[in-house]
């Protein structure tokens, strides 16, 4: 019988089973965690900034310079701070109060250091004690010219300006020599025939040419007029600086009669304004009425450059130039009318240009150019009307008014070697007479 061989079964365990694969984090999760990393190295960042800026303050504390904090309110500022300060200064030298929001400068003093930092008065500009922006070495000088010049100008715009109805005023672009020019010799205008041709016209001109005169000079603010507060004498500048050009003017005009011994200015023809001889239009009768009327009658028979025409009404007097000793008699003169005649101080005046004494006495005195600057008391000139033929040309260059403007350098000038900011005025102007058939004038010995 055959043996089975037994056979057994070896249990086999079961595989373990895969391990399951990690969950990946959500992505919210991730983001969260980096902006939390940033966050935690910027605030390590900051709190090492503050430890810095902590230690340079100290370090800084022993040379800093202590009770320069700008005031609430004051004209310290950040951009718009020039501007306040330059109000405040033009508020200063006019003697009133700033606009709302700007306060008072307390004076020369405060500017100073203000826009210098030159709290010693060393004439040094101290850039780092300066707080406000764009300051430089010329600031002060520049804004102290500005606010000068706004006041010089209305300050000059108010001074009589005697000359004014009698001249031609005209601006000039250049430096050139300025020329005014008179045409004549036209005469009056030819007949044409119906169908003929136009015949061609002759025409001259006389050139009379100026030459531009320069006016000027210099204030100087010291440092000891600054460190002194001195500002009445800064805010009397204006009216100084106005009436000198005033009287630089009107004296320039005054002379144009009474240079070459009283015949005047020379002329482009060789001869002076006022020539008995070249020109008929110099006498010598004192002013009266008889001697007025015959000036009168004189002038009106002056001719047309080169055509020979009689002006006539042209020319025919309408100012009438005195110094002040016959003003009184002048406007006599022209306000004498109708309803006076046979008195024993007025005549018949057929240039009358009223009834009443009071509106002719107010016409007169508009007629009657009376010059502070004539020292000869019985000359006395007529002038034609300059609307219908001009007889005086006055030319300006970079404006009627003078010109103020700085030139102060703290490393060089007078800034530098006397302690001294100069604020310079200018003044270009040209006087010069156009046609002498224009005038007439009587040179009373």
């Amino acid at each position: 019988m055959t043996e089975e061989t037994p056979t057994y079964e070896v249990a086999t365990p079961d595989p373990d089973p895969a391990p399951e694969a990690l969950a990946a984090p959500a992505p919210e999760d991730a983001f969260a965690g980096a902006l939390n990393t940033i966050s935690a190295q910027l605030a390590a960042l900051q709190t090492r900034q503050d430890e810095l800026a902590a230690t340079l303050a100290g370090q800084a504390e022993a040379t800093a310079i202590t009770g320069m904090e700008p005031p609430a309110g004051s004209v310290y500022g950040m951009l718009s701070s020039l501007d306040k300060v330059e109000t405040a200064l033009e508020a200063m030298l006019a003697g009133v109060r700033p606009p709302d929001g700007i306060r008072p400068l307390t004076g020369l003093r405060e500017l100073y250091t203000l826009l210098s930092g030159d709290f010693e008065m060393t004439g040094v500009f101290q850039t780092d004690r300066v707080y406000l922006a764009n300051v430089t070495t010329s600031t002060m000088a520049g804004l102290v010219a500005n606010a000068l010049n706004k006041r010089v100008v209305n300050e000059f715009q108010t001074y009589p300006k005697w000359w004014a109805p009698a001249v031609t005023e005209m601006d000039f672009p250049s430096l050139q020599d300025p020329r005014f020019i008179t045409l004549g010799g036209v005469g009056e205008l030819p007949t044409v025939a119906e169908g003929a041709q136009y015949s061609e016209m002759t025409w001259d001109d006389q050139t009379e040419t100026a030459t531009f005169a320069k006016k000027g000079g210099y204030l100087g603010l010291t440092i000891e007029a600054i460190d002194k507060d001195d500002v009445s004498k800064l805010r009397a500048a204006p009216r100084a600086l106005a009436q000198a050009a005033w009287m630089t003017l009107g004296k320039s005009i005054a002379a144009v009669f009474t240079s070459n011994s009283a015949y005047g200015a020379q002329m482009s023809d060789g001869n002076y304004l006022f020539d008995n001889s070249n020109h008929s239009n110099q006498g010598s009768t004192a002013f009266s009425h008889t001697s007025y009327v015959a000036t009168k009658l004189l002038m009106r028979k002056f001719t047309e450059l080169h055509s020979g025409e009689r002006l006539g009404v042209l020319v025919a007097p309408k100012f009438l130039w005195v110094p002040v000793d016959l003003e009184a008699s002048a406007v006599e003169e022209l306000a004498a009318g109708e309803g006076l005649i046979g008195s024993a101080d007025y005549h018949v005046n057929d240039e009358a240009a009223s009834d009443s004494m009071s509106a002719r006495i107010r016409r007169a005195r508009e007629r009657v150019i009376t010059v502070p600057f004539w020292t000869d008391t019985n000359d006395w000139v007529l002038q034609a009307d300059p609307s219908l033929y001009p007889g005086l040309g006055l030319a300006y260059r970079y404006g009627r008014t003078p010109e103020i403007y700085s030139v102060a350098s703290p490393t060089a000038g007078l800034m530098f070697t006397n302690d001294t900011m100069p604020i310079k005025v200018r003044f270009f102007y040209a006087i010069q007479p156009t046609d002498w058939r224009a005038w007439y004038k009587h040179i009373v010995s």
